[in-house]
């Protein structure tokens, strides 16, 4: 190993002992930063300065895999080349949610074929109606129900641009959660070890207020509460895991091109 690649692997492991889990953040300011100044410079610790160029960068950004997860990465933090990109973003996402949206489509439709066929079973040409029939109604409508409840409004596909234009947004002006402080888990309550963290599920960051996300897509409290947040909700956690994914793949990337 060259003494150059020896100072990027330097540079890279410092962050990571000084930030623990919070090294992701500090990959992704070196994304964001190299792409604008000329050089960036990390303080090792151990009395040198090694620097990371913008070919160093590139190079390891060709490594992460292509997909949503970089076509996010590169818009949060890099958004000149993702100007450039809005097609594939515009993409990713459609390829992320549409097979969500069908497949609540098809279990609700499907959901409703049982219970009208249930429902046209009772006393057929006049025969009397039996308990299996009626437990079979009542079973079908309780599914019906149920897949009401999962299935995102009708015109989510039509307001994917403004969904996600917000969930963008929400990612890119992130604070770290509080309670965690980033780490995403919290002790147990019940004993040792740990769980993830109740208030911000896990992400690490510290959520936007209903009312927020409610303002951000042009919709009011109630309606936001009733029919937006579970499309909201499921695209942000996607997003973030598609998005931190690529990170950790940019940062052994970057040690790897070097």
């Amino acid at each position: 190993m060259g003494e150059r690649t020896l100072e990027v692997v330097k540079a890279v492991n410092s962050i990571n002992e000084r930030t623990r889990g919070k090294a992701m953040g500090n990959v992704r300011e070196l994304l964001s930063s190299r792409m604008g100044p000329t050089t960036v410079k990390f303080d090792t610790g151990r009395g040198g300065t090694p620097e990371l160029t913008t070919q160093d960068i590139a190079a390891a950004l060709a490594y992460v895999q292509q997909g949503l997860g970089r076509e996010l990465l590169e818009a949060l933090w890099w958004p000149e080349s993702a100007a450039r990109r809005r097609d594939q973003l515009r993409q990713g996402v459609i390829a992320l949610v549409a097979p969500e949206f069908n497949r609540q489509q098809f279990a609700l439709s499907t959901a409703r074929t049982e219970f009208g066929i249930a429902k046209a079973s009772m006393g057929w040409g006049g025969s009397t109606v039996t308990d299996v029939q009626r437990r079979e109604l009542r079973r079908t409508e309780v599914a019906l129900e149920a897949a009401r409840a999962d299935t995102w409004p009708n015109n989510t596909m039509e307001q994917l641009g403004v969904l996600a234009g917000a969930v963008f947004s929400e990612m890119a002006s992130a604070c770290t959660c509080k309670k965690c402080d980033g780490d995403r888990t919290q002790p147990h309550p019940h004993g040792s070890g740990v769980m993830k963290c109740e208030e911000c599920s896990g992400s690490g960051f510290e959520p936007l207020s209903g009312r927020k996300r409610a303002a951000a897509i042009g919709a009011d409290c109630s309606a936001y509460s009733r029919f937006w947040q579970p499309v909201y909700t499921w695209m942000l956690r996607r997003m973030q895991a598609l998005e931190e994914g690529a990170a950790a793949e940019f940062r052994r990337a970057l040690t790897r091109a070097a």
